[in-house]
């Protein structure tokens, strides 16, 4: 057999036989087509017509990475964005599609809004016994092991918003309840745009939060801050081990979200005592932190 050579613009000919089977519905052919020419051009233009024919082959899932990569272009087209919402509401993923409604242009999100509380109506009609089961199980992560908590925590955007919140609020000051699950939780009702107060078990007790209100773990200041001053503080003697503490510190300092500042003090002094934990500056109350922040991780290593 010959050598194949690719046409000159083959990612336009795929595009184009792509369009014609969608139009004709025939999504199986459309998807495979308009997955070359992504692999060729992989652009919004491309992934706003694969998506749609994913979800007429009922593979949602594939079409998540599509929309994460391009979210900001979906939501910008209202046409776009109707694909999204096609596509998380199929799923179902409430918390997704509550987390997506604020991105959306004004003029859109109160009907887009009705249609996720329409959907979630639906689903309970459909489903309620097994939302009700899930929700049953999701409320209590205490009592599962830790690699149990974290799959079942994946399953969270199934419930829709009102039962998200019930299920989450109680895993937040449940000790046995591993604490980057109990910030992905708190994330979770940030997302949704949870307005009321909850009250959330961190390494100095319990603190009341309003989710709505919070940046979120991974936009909070403060880790960006400290991440910056150890970053500065290891300079360029080894950029690779530099970059593989700012991982580790950039986790270790999530379990301590909302509630950062106050418990690390100055990030430049605490960058300092966390590169150099022996040190005899280093304070016996950094050195509590320090291993409590060790313990969580190994705990979380469980769950790998």
């Amino acid at each position: 057999m010959g050598k194949i050579v690719p046409l000159p613009d083959n990612a336009s000919r795929h595009i184009e036989i792509g369009k014609q089977a969608l139009a004709n519905q025939n999504y199986a052919s459309a998807a495979a087509h308009l997955d070359k020419a992504f692999a060729e051009a992989p652009t919004y233009v491309v992934a706003r017509l694969l998506v749609p024919a994913l979800n007429a082959l009922h593979q949602e899932h594939a079409a998540l990475p599509y929309l994460s990569r391009f979210m900001a272009d979906f939501v910008a087209d209202p046409a776009g964005s109707a694909v999204v919402f096609d596509t998380l509401l199929a799923l179902p993923d409430y918390r997704f599609a509550w987390a997506v409604l604020p991105h959306l242009p004004e003029a859109q999100q109160a009907a887009m809004k009705t249609r996720v509380i329409d959907a979630e109506v639906a689903d309970r009609t459909a489903h309620g016994p097994a939302i009700t089961e899930l929700a049953k199980r999701l409320r209590h992560l205490g009592g599962f092991a830790p690699h149990e908590q974290e799959e079942l925590i994946n399953s969270l955007g199934r419930l829709p918003r009102r039962e998200l919140i019930a299920a989450a609020s109680g895993n937040l000051v449940d000790p046995d309840v591993h604490p980057a699950v109990r910030i992905s939780l708190l994330d979770a009702l940030t997302a949704i745009g949870a307005t009321e107060p909850v009250t959330i078990l961190g390494y100095t007790g319990e603190q009341t939060v309003v989710p709505n209100a919070l940046p979120g773990v991974m936009n909070d200041p403060t880790i960006a801050e400290v991440l910056q001053e150890v970053a500065v503080a290891a300079g360029d003697n080894d950029p690779e081990l530099a970059r593989a503490t700012g991982e580790v510190l950039k986790f270790e300092l999530g379990y301590l979200y909302p509630v950062i500042g106050p418990v690390i003090g100055d990030p430049a002094t605490f960058a300092q005592a966390y590169l150099h934990k022996d040190a005899a500056t280093v304070t016996p109350a950094q050195r509590d932190l320090f291993a409590w922040l060790s313990a969580q991780t190994a705990k979380l290593m469980e769950m790998a």
